[in-house]
Order: structure tokens, then sequence, then C-alpha cells
């Protein structure tokens, strides 16, 4: 029974309990009016009384005088007293009504009065006149019969109205009677009925007991579990004893996994990482104790007490390290996803918080170390991370205050030995610090979502300083991952080409593997609209991801860059001048130009021409400059290209 219904229940059982009480008060008002008519019993009384003094007035006047009698003259006048006084009763008294029911009584009773008066001076003689007694006599005598008579109706009547009166008192004890078995009924049942709702807490209470310390959805403790046991943990610490370490875990890639295939299968692949964890975390190992909890989103932490050494953290992060690298199985897909996870110690005098605060922090830098590691808190981490919140302000307010600007790296058409486009690169100029390096705050960037609104502002800048160069020449620009999972990019660069009126042939968008690994089929339907707008694609840094090759066979790209980290070892390494061999011939198939990056040398240029790359882009050819200083021929380069 639900809250609502119960009070329904207890409502309408007041409301009759008010109904019962108003129908109670009735009845004893019915009762009141009963018993007043009880007092209508009192004539038959009155009228029996009033013959019977009347006979024993006659008896005692007949006596007076008789030899032997001893009835005095006291004795006559205190029963006519009396006698009169009973005739007075049924004058003023209730007996009026019973003589308005017939003027024969009435008229009895009235003569009844009229011989008293008449009887009265003979009464008083009595004692002096011998024959007073005797002439009262025969005055009273006529009378004798006519007051029986009235007596009898009298008490006829009173015996109605009692057996009226006892019948309407048994209607009314089965009234009473009635009403007190509904109330004992409603309150047996209100019992029962409270009894149950208590029950009903009972168990609501023991829900959210559970609720309030279980995830709901993977069935681990809480982060209030885990808090309030690493808090006992921590004041049971002695100094030189086992030590309390929190493993703070950071799944890889989930958010990827949520925008491209719902939550619904982020929620299933959560319950699967729980279980996962539970398989490959026991909850003690010797004198350790492991304690597994979900804090939320995708964030799980470890509570490990009894542990004497770091490296124990350590083996236990491995494990879980190697355990969520494996594939996971989830509604028909198969999904890779890895885990980031920072370890902090415990030390003397150390609140909850703070080891909380400590992990958070080593699963920051281990996230920036490259994801799918663990790392263990240390103390300049803390300056490092005052350090970041200080450049994520410092970049909110470059966006307002236009610090940034766009510089422009060239694209050497080699077989052509012309510039056939430039790339652009963002650049942060720090009003305090002068240029900051773009590795140190793009990545910011990135992870506090300012690449959305800063990446439409790229894609606009790029449009309309190339919109100003000769028409052979493009410009290149790199889409963020998260960029690609805004479902307005392709409206914002359809804005872009119209508002600066470059031809959308000139615009090259370069996005990366990962941006594939997201949603295949609404990515490949974000490029083919960037395709019909005429903008071209390239896929930037091939071969650093996997599965490369059916990304080229899912979408066909209009041109391939091989990543720098492969060209800078041809010299050294026979495998990367194989790879760059290989991806050349892949696009020459595929009719897709491939571009070497990362060309700092003549001798990399021979290499990368002889291996079959159509284009090159390097510091051989100028290093990234502000459109103002760009110049858009090979001969104005400080270095110039020689093509053999």
């Amino acid at each position: 029974m639900s809250l609502r219904t119960f009070k329904t229940v207890i409502a309408i059982v007041i409301g009759g309990f008010l109904i019962a009480g108003v129908y109670i008060s009735v009845l004893v008002v019915q009762r009141q009016g009963a018993l007043q008519q009880i007092s209508v019993y009192n004539p038959a009384w009155e009228a029996g009384q009033a013959a019977s003094e009347f006979i024993r007035l006659e008896h005692r006047l007949a006596e007076f005088g008789m030899p032997g009698s001893h009835i005095d003259k006291d004795e006559v006048d205190l029963r006519f007293d009396i006698l009169l006084g009973r005739a007075q009763m049924l004058n003023e008294g209730s007996f009026q009504d019973l003589l308005e029911r017939n003027p024969e009584h009435h008229a009895t009773l009235r003569e009844f009065q009229q011989t008293l008066a008449a009887a009265q001076p003979f009464i008083a003689e009595i004692g002096r006149d011998p024959e007073a007694a005797r002439k009262a006599i025969e005055l009273l005598r006529p009378l004798e019969g006519r007051l029986a008579q009235l007596a009898s109706v009298a008490h006829n009547h009173g015996a109605a109205l009692v057996q009226k009166d006892q019948q309407e008192l048994i209607r009314l004890h089965w009234a009473f009677s009635g009403i007190a078995a509904s109330l004992i009924l409603v309150g047996v049942v209100l019992i029962f009925l409270l009894d149950k709702h208590n029950r009903l807490l009972g168990r609501a209470h023991e829900e959210l007991h559970v609720l309030a310390h279980q995830d709901a959805l993977t069935g681990l403790p809480n982060r209030v579990v885990l808090r309030n046991e690493l808090e006992h943990a921590l004041t049971r610490l002695k100094p030189n004893g086992r030590t309390v370490s929190v493993s703070y875990l950071d799944l890889d890639h989930f958010k990827d996994v949520n925008d491209s295939f719902g939550h619904e299968t982020g929620d299933d692949l959560l319950k699967a990482v729980a279980d996962r964890l539970r398989a490959c975390i026991p909850a003690s190992e010797g004198q350790v104790r492991n304690l597994i909890s979900r804090f939320g989103g995708d964030e799980f932490a470890i509570l490990q007490t009894g542990i004497r050494r770091p490296e124990e953290s350590a083996a236990l992060a491995s494990r879980i390290v190697e355990a969520l690298r494996a594939p996971f199985s989830v509604n028909g897909q198969e999904l890779f996803i890895g885990t980031s996870i920072g370890i902090a110690l415990a030390q003397r005098n150390m609140t909850p918080s703070q080891i909380l605060k400590h992990a958070d922090m080593a699963l920051y830098h281990a996230k920036a170390d490259g994801r799918g590691t663990f790392r263990f808190f240390e103390p300049d981490m803390d300056e490092q991370l005052q350090a970041r919140r200080v450049l994520e302000v410092d970049l909110r307010k470059a966006m307002t205050n236009g610090e940034f600007e766009l510089f422009y790296q060239p694209q050497i058409n080699i077989q052509k030995n012309e510039i056939g486009g430039f790339e652009a690169l963002l650049r942060w100029h720090h009003p305090e610090r002068g240029l900051v390096p773009p590795a140190e705050f793009i990545p910011v960037i990135e992870d506090t979502g300012l690449i959305a609104p800063l990446g439409d502002w790229i894609i606009e800048q790029a449009c309309r300083e190339a919109a100003t160069w000769p028409r052979d020449v493009h410009v290149a620009v790199n889409l963020s991952p998260i960029q690609f999972r805004n479902r307005g990019l392709v409206q914002s660069v359809s804005r872009a080409l119209a508002a600066s009126g470059l031809a959308p042939n000139r615009l090259e968008l370069e996005i990366t593997e990962s941006v594939l690994l997201q949603d295949n089929e609404m990515t490949v339907s974000t490029l083919h609209q960037l395709r019909r707008l005429g903008v071209r694609i390239a896929m930037d840094d091939f071969g650093t991801g996997y599965s490369s090759l059916s990304y080229l066979r899912s979408f066909p790209f209009d041109k391939i860059k091989i990543d720098q980290s492969f060209v800078r070892e041809m010299s050294q390494r026979a495998d990367c001048l194989a790879i760059v061999q290989s991806v050349a011939n892949l696009g020459a198939s595929l009719g897709m130009p491939t571009v070497a990056e990362g060309i700092e040398t003549e001798d990399q240029l021979r290499q990368i021409q002889a291996a079959g790359c159509t284009d090159a882009q390097g510091y051989y050819f100028g290093r990234p400059k502000p459109a103002r200083e760009l110049v858009h021929t090979l001969a104005a380069l400080k270095h110039k290209v020689k093509v053999a």
C-alpha cells in the first residue's frame, strides 16, 4: 500500500469516527427525551396514591367515634390534609396530560376537588358535632368508584408508556451496541493497517539503507561506504604498522562508448566492469582486505587495508589494468576501454578527503601519461594540479581576450615542386608567459570542453584567411575527436565556408583514427555530409592506431598523412622505412595522395620521395608562421626544395 493510499484510508476512518460520534450524540439526545418521557409514569402513581388516601380517609371517618377506636380528630385531619395534597398534585402535575385525553376524567377530578372543599367544614367540626363524620362520608362516598376508575386508567396508561419506552430503550441498546461493535471493528482494522504500514516503512527503511550504501547499477558499495571504511581504517593506523591505500580508477574511452552506443550500452558495460573487478580483486589476501566501490559515472575506487609495502597496491593495479584491457562483449558489440589508476598511500594524521584527493591527482597523471597505466601520488603532483587549474582559468580568459592566433605550416607537393597548402596550427599568446607550447594547453582545452567553441573559431578563422591566398592553395584544419561528437559540426563548417567565400575543395579537414573509434556509423555519416559540402578529408597520423585498413575501406579519404614517428627513424630502422613505403604504395593503389610529416632534413625528403610519397611537411620547409608572414611559392622559402 502506498503512503497516499494509506493516508486516504486513515482519512476515511477518521471520517467514520466523526460520523459515529455525531450519531451517538443524536442517540444520547433521543435517550434523554425518552428519560423525560419516563416522568409521565408519575400520574399513575399519583392517581393510585390519591385513591388510596381517599379510602384511608373514609376508613378513618368510619372508625371515628366507634367504641374502642383509636382514631382521633388529629388522625382524621392528617389524612384529610394528605388527600388535599394528593388532589393538588393531580391538579398541578403532569397528570393534566392524561386528563386532557378524556373530558370525563377531567370532570371527575374537578368534582373530586369540589367534594373535598365541601367536606372540609365537616372535617373541621369532627369532635364537636357527632354527625360531622357521617356527613363527610356521605359527601365522599359517591367519588370512591370514580377515583378507583381514574386510578385504573392512569395505571393502564402508564403501563403502555412503560412498554413503549422499553421498546425504545431496546432500540437504543442495539443502536449503541452496533456503533460500539463498528468502532471496535474499525479500531481493529486501523490497528491492522498501522501494523502493515509499519512493516512497509520498515522494508522501505531497509531499502533506503541499501540504496544509501550500495550502487544501484552495479551492486557495489558506494562512496559513502568507502569513506566510512576509510575513516575507520585511518583511525586504526599505528606507527610503523600496516597501512592503507586507495586506488582510484577511471575507465578510458568510456565517454566514447556512451556517446556512440547509448547510455543503455554504457550501463551494461559498467556492470561488466564491476563483474570483472570482483573476479580479479579478492575480498582478502592474507591480512590485506580489499573493498571495491563505485564512485559514480565511470569511476571506481579500491580501498586496501593491512598492506605493508606499496608494491602490494602496485601488483593489484597491474592486475586491474590487464583485466580491463581485454575486450568486453556487450549487446553484441566488442568494446575496448581500459583504465587508468591513481594510487595514494595513507600518511599520519591524514583525513579521508586528503587521501582521496591524492588518489585523484595520481589518476590525472596516469591519464596524462597515456592512459592504461597507474601512478602513485607524489608531493609535486599537487603543485602541478594547481598549475593546471591556473592554466584552465587563463584559457577561459584567453578566448574572451582574443589571445589565440593561427599559425600555418606549408605542405609541399614534391611531385609538382610547389606549395600545395598550409596546415593551420593553434598558438596561444599568454600575456605573461608569452607563446605557450601547444602540447601544454591543447589537452587542457579538450578536457575542459573549450575545444567545441574554439574549434568553430579555428575553422572560421582558417577559412577567412585562406580565402586571401592563391586559388590553388588549400588550408588544412585538424579536428579533435571531441569536435566530431558535436552534431553541429557540419553546420559550423558550412557557415564558415559561406561567411569566408572559400571554395569548399580548398578546405581540408584532418582527422585521426581515434575519431573513427567513437561510432563508426555516425562518424562515416558525418564524413559523407562533409564530403557533400565539397570539403576534402584527410586521415592524420596514419598507422599509429589499429584497424587502419578497415577505416580506409569504410570511407574514401582524400589524403593519407604518415605519422612523423615513422619518418624520423627511417634512416635508423628498416621497419619504419618499410612502413612508409607500404603506406605510400597503399595510397597510390587507392588513388590517395600520401603526406609524410616531420621532414627535417634533405636526406629524409629524398627517402620519402623514393618511397613514393606525393607530399611532404616539416621544419625542412619552414616553421609555422602567422598568416601575415606567409609566402606562397617555394622560391620565396628560406630552404628551396630541389626535386630530382
